[in-house]
């Protein structure tokens, strides 16, 4: 199973490991884990640091996609197919508080058959495989 980090996610593995469950620790720790990271996750820490909701990351915020690799994950672009399979995102997304960078990593982790790891209630319940 490939995994697909939730924005959140990311962060904490960055910032504060121990926020993460055991059983996601786990699987980011081992080396023969296939780990991927949204460009839509990028997207996000970078608004949030625009907007000062992140000042620890300015030292590093251009040099975000060094780190993904530093971890031995794999960045995942955002395709013409993931953006519209993410603008017509998931009827059942569409009923809750899913802001457009969960629709979109609901939308990869659908059409790339992708594990998203999420503390995220609201993303846990729209019908793709998730860890937490």
């Amino acid at each position: 199973m490939a995994l697909l980090l939730d924005t959140h996610v990311l962060l904490w593995w960055w910032i504060c490991p121990r926020l993460l469950t055991p059983r996601v620790l786990e699987h980011l720790q081992d080396p023969a884990q296939t780990v991927l990271v949204s460009a839509a996750s990028l997207w996000e820490l970078s608004l949030a640091h625009q907007r000062g909701l992140l000042p620890e990351l300015s030292p590093v915020i251009w040099h975000l996609p060094a780190l993904i690799r530093r971890d031995d994950f794999l960045l995942l672009e955002i395709s013409a197919r993931d953006a519209l399979l993410a603008g017509q995102c998931h009827q059942r997304a569409a009923a809750t508080a899913i802001d457009i960078t969960g629709r979109m990593l609901l939308a990869q982790a659908e059409r790339h058959t992708l594990t998203l790891v999420t503390g995220d209630m609201h993303l846990q319940h729209c019908g793709v495989p998730w860890l937490w």
